[in-house]
């Protein structure tokens, strides 16, 4: 199963709608700051979360649930101090059971495993920080393992990072 990962797009509706179109997915997940109103998206993602600069009401700040055979928490990532570090987001992965947590607002791109979660930002298309390029994130989950691929805002592969990682069954 392939998913689209997205965050801090800060209104950039148009390279939505591009990236979203180069490829089929069986999910598209936005970590946040869209900022625009909900029906200005060019697709409607499976899941999405309100980042600090939303004003949209309706969306949720966090989700949690299953996708492509693993638990999923998603959030845009403020009220976990994610800038700082990714320690409280960790436990509050393991507090619900999540083996994989995708989440925003730092604009850094980061796959990282961290005592059996997965923690994935996938940057910014917006406002890239501390890595050159506007990103964007590619999960590829076959059983219990994900591959992270990044792309640029061109849609070119950014090899330095990313990578695949071996999931644990959550208890």
């Amino acid at each position: 199963m392939r998913a689209l990962v997205l965050s801090d797009t800060h209104g950039l509706t148009h390279e939505l709608r591009e990236v979203a179109d180069w490829t089929s997915f069986s999910a598209i997940f936005h970590c946040g700051d869209f900022c625009c109103e909900r029906s200005e998206l060019p697709f409607t993602p499976t899941w999405i979360v309100r980042g600090n600069c939303d004003a949209v009401r309706d969306v949720p700040e966090e989700q949690v649930g299953e996708w492509g055979g693993v638990r999923i928490l998603l959030t845009h990532g403020h009220r976990y101090r994610v800038k700082e570090t990714l320690l409280p987001l960790k436990y509050r992965a393991l507090e619900v059971g999540a083996n994989v947590v995708l989440f925003g607002h730092s604009h850094v791109p980061v796959a990282t495993m961290e005592d059996g979660v997965l923690l994935v930002n996938p940057g910014s298309l917006a406002a890239p920080r501390k890595f050159p390029r506007p990103t964007y994130a590619v999960l590829e989950v076959v059983g219990k393992t994900v591959q992270v691929i990044y792309y640029d805002g061109k849609g070119k592969v950014v090899e330095e990072l990313g990578g695949t990682f071996h999931l644990s069954p959550m208890p």
